[in-house]
């Protein structure tokens, strides 16, 4: 690909901006199991990362023929949030990308498939939230979650910029595909997720953790 605009960027929350993925792939397996569930968190990993809890129902009684309770998802957000007070750590070379971006006057989003609440806590932890004002984007605010489209084409929205312009990083195959099918450069940052799986569901390009992401976003904007 030749070298994309750089307008504006919209990351993915989980995975991207915050490392909350083991810690929530470990809540959710370790209450599922509770439940009766067979689960690891290889298998939690593999059937929900990048999705949404609304998936986890179905999948558990396909699965196992279990039935969870009507309030299994707010127990799950409870558990997670505490880990998240508790355990959630920024990474470590994110700052230097949001200061990139902001030297340059180019506006950030994020766009997400988890709910706001999930991202006021975990954002607010790391201390970032308010870097992005108006501009955090959920899956609940759109008519369909990835890996649709819509979220990211919101957050391009809240940026007043043509999706085309913008770049969206996301660590998920969900994610991705979303990205590509909003008209956005994507780039397919590896978190859990492994390289060949983001390529596979269309990244236009890889980076393989935060360092390789800031390089690549630093030489596309050195030439604007």
């Amino acid at each position: 690909m030749t070298k994309p605009i750089v307008r504006g960027v919209i990351f993915d929350c989980d995975g991207v901006l915050v490392d909350t993925e083991t810690l929530a792939c470990r809540v959710l397996t370790e209450q599922l199991c509770e439940y009766g569930c067979d689960m690891d968190m290889t298998k939690t990993h593999d059937l929900f990362i990048g999705g949404t809890l609304a998936m986890v129902p179905p999948k558990m009684k396909e699965l196992f023929d279990i039935t969870l309770p009507d309030d299994w998802l707010s127990e799950c957000y409870q558990r997670t949030f505490v880990a998240f007070r508790n355990d959630l750590e920024p990474f470590a070379d994110l700052a230097p990308i949001l200061d990139l971006l902001d030297h340059h006057n180019i506006p950030m989003a994020v766009g997400s498939n988890g709910p706001h609440d999930k991202m006021d806590v975990s954002l607010g932890k790391v201390g970032i939230k308010d870097r992005f004002g108006d501009r955090i984007c959920s899956a609940h605010d759109v008519a369909n979650a990835k890996p649709h489209p819509d979220v990211y084409l919101l957050a391009a929205e809240r940026m007043r910029l043509p999706i085309t312009e913008c770049i969206v990083v996301d660590d998920s195959q969900n994610g991705v595909r979303a990205g590509v099918a909003s008209g956005a450069t994507t780039i397919g940052l590896v978190d859990i997720t492994p390289a060949s799986y983001l390529s596979d569901a269309g990244a236009h390009f890889i980076a393989n953790d935060h360092r390789e992401l800031h390089d690549l976003l630093k030489s596309w904007i050195a030439g604007h």
